[in-house]
């Protein structure tokens, strides 16, 4: 068995689960929001990405600059329009109302670019020998980036004024707002930047894999194992276990075929609801 090769590769796609499972992971954290339309932002963003490198002919950092920021306005509207409508209610109305977008969002997508597959074979293309092991290009650079701004993201919520609000939100709402905290400037901020967070994916995710409209039903899906699976709300758990679950289905996937490989993962994580429902780095609900 090829174990440098499986190691390697699980862990680059990983690093994509990563900063998609953070994304919705920092979101939950903030305002007990389930969103199941996260997985169709990356998937939409995926297919934009496309759309401006190939029918437009634009360079490939036009789309990471732009795909983004277009995610975290259309964050804004969802967050306006819909999920400040059901603040407060039961935590099943925003999955029920976050699940109709994501079915309006891939419906959407079909309409204009259609049901089949696309890609960006042509961008970062090549393979680079890392450990012995040829490594596509396209995935390696995926990895560093998801890694990176997931990283990123956690210096500005453990460092910064802006990461000590958010974290004062989600702990003790109450609290933060008689501290003068903004605390629905906060949550719309949240929101945007976890959006921006599930563009950036999709931007990754173009080059090195082949996206369709149905892209995001399979990412959210791991998006949420990953989340059990690291304890909701725990952001380092987050990223601890989309690299576990990468290499668990990248082998999976190796010894007993696509779809038994991501089955390991949903039996890794009814193992850990069953022995540990906080999840491996959980410590109750936190940013």
């Amino acid at each position: 068995m090829p174990v440098a090769d499986l190691l390697i590769g699980g862990i680059l796609l990983g690093g994509v689960y990563a900063l998609m499972a953070c994304g919705l992971n920092l979101i939950f954290g903030v305002m007990r929001v389930i969103n199941f339309a996260h997985g169709d932002i990356l998937a939409i963003a995926a297919l934009s990405t496309v759309s401006i490198a190939v029918g437009f002919k634009l360079p490939f950092w036009v789309a990471i600059v732009v795909v983004p920021l277009g995610c975290a306005v259309f964050g804004v509207l969802i967050h306006l329009l819909i999920l400040r409508r059901i603040e407060g209610a039961p935590m099943i109305m925003s999955l029920l109302a976050t699940y109709a977008l994501s079915t309006i969002l891939v419906n959407v997508a079909i309409l204009i670019w259609g049901g089949g597959y696309s890609g960006l074979p042509g961008v970062l293309s090549g393979s680079l020998r890392v450990l012995g092991v040829n490594v596509s290009i396209s995935r390696l650079v995926s990895f560093a980036c998801a890694i990176g701004v997931s990283l990123a993201v956690w210096w500005l919520l453990e460092f910064t004024r802006f990461g000590r609000a958010v974290r004062s939100v989600s702990r003790a709402p109450e609290l933060a707002s008689i501290s003068g905290i903004a605390i629905e400037r906060i949550r719309l901020m949240t929101f945007a930047l976890g959006t921006a967070m599930a563009g950036f994916a999709g931007v990754l995710v173009a080059p090195a894999f082949a996206v369709d409209p149905q892209l995001g039903s399979r990412f959210i899906i791991k998006a949420f194992a990953v989340i059990i699976v690291g304890g909701m709300g725990s952001y380092p758990g987050a990223i601890a276990a989309a690299l576990l679950l990468g290499v668990i289905e990248v082998v999976g996937s190796y010894l007993a075929g696509a779809v038994i490989g991501s089955a390991f993962l949903f039996l890794l994580m009814l193992a850990v609801l069953l022995v540990r429902p906080r999840g491996l780095l959980g410590a109750g609900m936190r940013v």
